[in-house]
């Protein structure tokens, strides 16, 4: 009896420390934002990160991939590839279906890379990247599916990672149109429940969800019942939501703060370097002064990075020098001698060029025309902007601001008519670069140089489609000086942010790019 009694006891401690160690399922998770998306679908996207947080939580892509880069199963569970990587094939999971109850089969993904295929309108975001390899999707059979491309992508499942790529209800979006961006279909571990313009994004447990990634070592239903993205553009209304509790996530940390919360007990402080394009301007070239090449490299000399990284930034983050981050084994670094900080070399360019100040009003002029530029700043991400007008001010611009948020910001980029457009994206994959910086982007986000000349082009296409890891960096490297001797951009400082959350939530994973999240597990102890 004695013994019973002590087989008893033992299992009831063994079953409450497993209930304690277990996650507990409940409560709201609010994320805090610095913008708005415009839409919340992946084909009706523009492609910028606020809209990849929102939707990476209701769409599921075909794989994931994590941290160290190794590829997980997502919607696909098994794939494969020619040896030439122009066919790939993929295995897709069983028993999935859409947030509305439409089940999910090959036949779904056949029908999204048809869409994307044949939309005619369909020319920005992620998709739109994709949009000019395919040559066609077939199902072989309800689980497989045979994707045919017109070159080789090596990288294509790292391109299908990107949460931008999500798996939507084609159907849904045949059915009401654009209407989809506000009322998105998924099939992943939260669905749509309501969005309040201005203010935030609602989602709710998904409690069908029952086929979750290894990425997020969890496949039953999400543990929290909804999860809240609020827009709070202004930065310290961000920080103080965080601080008193309303928010327990926020990305975007304001640099002046990070130090202090790095000392509160409450949060834990996160630093990323993101692989991508660095924090940038565009130099637009089809409008004048810009157009002009003596002007595009006089901005490079005249911008002092460690300036702006100083004043604005607090020298948390690290000078960018070309258009590829550091964090790419296909970086140049003989990029960072490229232009130094040299204000009158600066000067020297603009006066052999023509462009003088005549009348003695501190802006300069050439055959009538004033040396004159728009910085675009997209609020809340390109801080330095004051800066970078400030130094332009000093050797002769005439600079002035436009602060554009959102869609007022995707509109500007796409429009062409604004020399110097600030800019940075995130991406996992150097092949990626083609999204930035191909001429088939122009009119849409991110794109904004309009250079004319095809060679850029073309070493983009030959590069994204080398098999050989080294040819390809040195191509890579090419391309990078290419942009660079150019002077298409001013780098401005790596994509060096810092994030912060409640220390009672845990379970949340992050991408192989460093910066989007996934809440699948996330839970609060």
């Amino acid at each position: 009896m004695k013994l019973v009694r002590t087989l008893i006891v033992t299992l009831a401690l063994g079953l409450c420390l497993f209930a304690l160690s277990q996650p507990t399922s409940g409560g709201t998770m609010v994320f805090a934002g610095n913008q708005e998306p415009s839409s919340i679908d992946p084909l009706l996207m523009s492609g910028n990160v606020n809209e990849r947080e929102v939707a990476a939580q209701m769409f599921e892509t075909l794989v994931y991939m994590d941290q160290d880069q190794v590829v997980h199963p997502g919607l696909a569970v098994s794939w494969s590839s020619s040896d030439d990587k122009t066919e790939w094939t993929f295995d897709v999971r069983q028993g999935v279906s859409f947030h509305n109850g439409d089940p999910f089969s090959a036949q779904s993904v056949v029908a999204q890379l048809e869409f994307v295929r044949n939309d005619e309108s369909l020319i920005g975001g992620a998709w739109g990247v994709l949009k000019p390899l395919l040559v066609s999707a077939e199902a072989v059979d309800e689980d497989t599916v045979v994707v045919t491309l017109k070159e080789p992508r090596p990288d294509l499942l790292t391109d299908l990672a990107d949460p931008g790529l999500g798996i939507t209800n084609i159907a849904h979006i045949e059915r009401v149109g654009q209407d989809a961006s506000f009322q998105p279909i998924g099939t992943g571990p939260f669905k749509f429940k309501e969005w309040i313009s201005g203010s935030h994004i609602t989602l709710e447990r998904n409690p069908d969800w029952t086929w979750g990634s290894t990425v997020f070592d969890h496949s039953g239903p999400a543990y929290l019942d909804e999860l809240v993205f609020r827009f709070i553009p202004e930065a310290q209304t961000r920080l103080a939501t965080l601080e008193t509790g309303e928010t327990h996530f926020l990305d975007l940390l304001p640099f002046a703060d990070i130090q202090r919360l790095y000392q509160d007990s409450r949060f834990t402080v996160t630093e990323f370097l993101l692989p991508g394009m660095p924090q940038m301007n565009y130099l637009n070239t089809r409008i004048s002064p810009t157009n002009d090449l003596a002007v595009r490299q006089a901005i490079n000399y005249a911008t002092d990075k460690q300036a702006i990284i100083d004043t604005v930034y607090f020298g948390l983050v690290e000078p960018a020098y070309g258009p590829l981050s550091r964090a790419f084994p296909e970086y140049d670094p003989s990029l960072e001698n490229m232009y130094p900080y040299d204000p009158d070399m600066a000067i020297q360019l603009l006066e052999e060029a023509g462009w003088v100040d005549s009348n003695g009003d501190g802006v300069r002029e050439k055959d009538g025309e004033a040396l004159s530029v728009v910085i675009v700043e997209n609020k809340s991400w390109n801080d330095w902007v004051y800066v970078l007008q400030a130094l332009l001010q000093d050797i002769g611009f005439d600079a002035e601001v436009l602060t554009t948020q959102g869609p007022s910001n995707t509109a500007a980029i796409a429009s062409g008519q604004y020399a110097v457009p600030s800019m940075g994206d995130v991406f996992a994959n150097v092949t990626q670069m083609t999204r930035d910086w191909h001429s088939d982007g122009y009119g849409t986000f991110p794109s904004s140089h309009f250079w004319d000349d095809p060679t850029l082009d073309e070493l983009l296409e030959d590069a994204q489609t080398e098999i050989d890891i080294d040819v390809r960096t040195e191509k890579y490297v090419n391309i990078q000086n290419y942009i660079m001797e150019n002077a298409l951009m001013v780098p401005i400082f790596e994509l060096f942010f810092y994030a912060a959350h409640a220390n009672n939530l845990d379970g949340f994973v992050v991408d192989a790019t460093g910066f989007y999240k996934y809440f699948a597990a996330a839970h609060f102890n």
